[in-house]
């Protein structure tokens, strides 16, 4: 899914997503799936990989890039001032990173640690926790940078890495990218999963067996 817009998208050109996580359909198939990815779920985190694995490629080639044109970094966590190497979304972007050829640029993204925002309800609290955060990025050796984490919601996090970016890389053009985009079909009843292509499932399911 591509969002031209999110609620904070400064310094984001656009933002893809594989999916909805939906918060008041929890036993929707690719919500369940992204649940479980969110509590470390091992089994998810295979099925994640792989479906990021095969889906990326043909969205760099829409967008008309070679991998050798952009760098691939990501968010952190609320707890993490550098990416740690072990984590999935870092692991996946390093990964993904070889598959076509990019700049793996995990380690130019610094932060502040700070309290998490997933519970924070308004978003003046969030805006005021991710102040703290500070992000910082160094110079990247491409100028179009993929910026990957797991979820996006109102795009507080991506904006805020993609302005970090664009502060020492000026011109650079800037992507999120995110496994599923947190809606409620209460606010956007347009909100599903029917665009999903049907070999997606497949793929995610060959890598939950890996770990079975």
């Amino acid at each position: 899914m591509e969002f031209n817009y999110l609620s904070s998208s400064a310094g984001l050109t656009r933002t893809y997503t594989l999916a909805y996580k939906l918060t008041d359909n929890s036993s929707e198939l690719w919500s369940e799936r992204f649940s479980r990815f969110k509590e470390r779920d091992q089994k998810a985190y295979f099925g994640a990989a792989r479906l990021i694995y095969a889906a990326f490629p043909p969205l760099l080639a829409a967008l008309g890039l070679d991998g050798s044109d952009c760098a691939f970094a990501c968010a952190l966590s609320s707890s993490e001032t550098t990416a740690a190497s072990d984590r999935q979304v870092p692991y996946i972007t390093t990964q993904l990173a070889i598959q076509v050829g990019a700049h793996e640029a995990t380690a130019a993204i610094t932060k502040q640690a700070h309290n998490r925002i997933h519970f924070l309800r308004g978003a003046a609290e969030r805006k005021a926790e991710l102040d703290k955060a500070q992000y910082t990025s160094a110079v990247l050796p491409a100028q179009n940078v993929f910026i990957f984490d797991d979820f996006v919601t109102r795009g507080d996090t991506l904006s805020r890495v993609a302005q970090a970016v664009l502060a020492t890389n000026p011109g650079a053009t800037v992507y999120g990218v995110a496994l599923g985009k947190t809606e409620r079909t209460a606010y956007d009843p347009r909100a599903n999963n029917s665009h999903l292509p049907a070999g997606w499932n497949q793929i995610w399911a060959n890598g939950e067996a890996e770990v079975a």
